[in-house]
């Protein structure tokens, strides 16, 4: 067998990478097209339709064409796609002789449905998801394309598995009655607090277990998978506000940029009357004006009724006993309605 001959039975992976919120408020008949990516002799794009196409009711699924952008007539792949996001891989249904129903007509080769909610619940905590393009008998190595935001090349998945195996650790974290295993030069590298504690001239340099305090385990667990990952999972199946609370806490604490940002989305998105106080707290407590002014924000849109209730609350006299300075910035937003 020659060079070639190897070469044509080579399977080749293609990663696009699409971010959920870009794509959630497309109407029916928009799409978005990946980077244009070299395969079997031929150029090849993939076409995404969030909310699907208008022809025969096909706004009920997202679809992904993969079509050709030149001539294909001597081109003979096999496709097989799939939806990743990180943890969890969903294969997309292969179906062919799509050209009727797609806009590019004859240079369909196939095209793969997915109910629409399927988006957005295999979408990252930074709201992407990876959308996979496995074709047979491609000639060239695999092409990586982006759409808008870096591929991860796959090494958040892969120093994740050090984490979950505990291979080749050096420190042990003990949190009230749980204990895990981490690597000092990954903490180090994630945390400039952790770095000083682990490399520095204070006590936990030269400890091989440290004890933690003030930090729930499921908290800590939590902030070690986004340390190794860059991703946000807690046990339960969605991150609460309660849980976004603490580990906002906790990224402050340890100096954690990444993690205090996806925190203060999932904060300011669930800001009610009901939490506004003591988040409006924990933004002052731990200095985060983002989070500050859009619960300000918040009130300020807010009905005078409505206002006037919450002032009557035990939470608005502790937040003015604790914080007596923000009365007046909250006043001057109310006043500005």
């Amino acid at each position: 067998m020659d060079v070639s001959e190897s070469v044509k039975y080579t399977k080749a992976s293609h990663h696009f990478k699409f971010n959920y919120a870009q794509l959630k408020d497309l109407k029916v008949d928009q799409f978005v097209s990946s980077p244009v990516f070299h395969a079997l002799g031929h150029d090849w794009v993939i076409d995404c339709f969030p909310q699907g196409l208008s022809t025969i009711l096909l706004h009920e699924s997202a679809w992904f064409f993969i079509r050709n952008e030149g001539d294909h007539e001597n081109a003979n792949p096999t496709f097989s796609c799939s939806l990743m996001n990180g943890t969890r891989t969903a294969l997309l249904r292969n179906v062919q002789e799509a050209s009727n129903i797609h806009p590019f007509q004859k240079k369909i080769f196939a095209c793969f449905p997915s109910p629409n909610s399927v988006l957005k619940n295999f979408a990252n905590e930074d709201g992407s998801f990876e959308f996979i393009c496995s074709i047979d008998n491609t000639d060239i190595p695999p092409n990586w394309g982006s759409l808008g935001v870096p591929l991860p090349f796959n090494l958040p998945i892969q120093i994740g598995k050090l984490l979950e195996s505990s291979e080749t650790t050096d420190v042990t974290f003990i949190v009230e009655n749980q204990s895990f295993s981490c690597h000092r030069s990954i903490l180090a590298a994630r945390s400039p607090v952790l770095k000083a504690e682990l490399f520095g001239n204070m006590v936990e340099a030269t400890q091989k277990h440290i004890k933690i305090e003030d930090i729930r385990p499921e908290v800590f667990k939590a902030m070690l998978h986004f340390m190794y990952t860059d991703s946000l999972r807690c046990d339960s199946e969605t991150v609460s506000e309660e849980m976004a609370q603490h580990l906002f806490v906790a990224a402050d604490r340890y100096a954690i940029e990444g993690l205090k940002a996806l925190c203060e989305d999932k904060l300011c998105d669930s800001v009610s009357l009901d939490a506004v106080a003591s988040t409006l707290a924990l933004a002052q407590r731990h200095n985060s004006p983002r989070l500050k002014n859009h619960c300000l924000e918040f009130m300020s849109i807010s009905e005078p009724k409505t206002l006037i209730s919450w002032m009557l609350t035990e939470d608005y006299v502790d937040l003015m006993r604790n914080f007596p300075s923000i009365m007046a910035e909250i006043r001057g937003k109310v006043d500005n309605k």
